[in-house]
């Protein structure tokens, strides 16, 4: 997919908030993906924890910022369950994690 930069960084995420099409693959691992897709940026490092309790399911927390620098344009977060998809994703883009409890 390439980017079009053209559009204001608000309208880049109003796009993402779209539904996307049926697929095996988490919902929030496609926005994170679309995301970057877009042109957003991981900020390193990405946090690992648990969603509710120490028990149970961890999940990532990406921070993603607008490459160009928007003025105004916050940072996203973007959580994601832990599963095979994302921890390979991590991994290749070598992304620095942090674990948090």
């Amino acid at each position: 997919m390439l980017a079009d930069h053209s559009l204001e960084s608000s309208d880049h995420w109003d796009i993402l908030q779209q539904p996307s099409c049926p697929s095996n693959v988490g919902p929030l691992y496609l926005l994170l993906l679309a995301a970057l897709d877009r042109g957003w940026q991981v900020q390193e490092p990405v946090y690992l924890r648990s969603r509710w309790s120490d028990d149970g399911p961890r999940v990532y927390h990406f921070i993603l910022n607008p490459v160009p620098p928007t003025a105004g344009a916050p940072p996203r977060l973007i959580s994601v369950p832990e599963g095979p998809e994302v921890e390979r994703f991590v991994r290749e883009a070598g992304l620095s994690v942090t674990l948090r409890q």
